[in-house]
């Protein structure tokens, strides 16, 4: 099985929570994944791209070198 657009736990979705909704994610292999908690929720942009903390646009409370703690 594989979905026209993307994946989200295993159900096929026409997109994924890019820039809006309560909990953003990103694309990766056409699977939506949540980014990480401490990445700020960014209202009409990308909030992150990837799964770790060193992968946020903007940081929720603290940035400590790369990461978003």
């Amino acid at each position: 099985l594989s979905c026209r657009h993307y994946s989200r736990r295993g159900v096929c979705v026409p997109s994924c929570r890019f820039t809006e909704g309560e909990t953003r994610e990103f694309a990766q292999g056409g699977e939506c994944f949540e980014c990480h908690p401490e990445c700020e929720r960014i209202e009409g942009n990308v909030t992150c791209n990837g799964s770790g903390a060193d992968t946020c646009t903007r940081c929720a409370h603290y940035r400590d070198g790369p990461h978003c703690v």
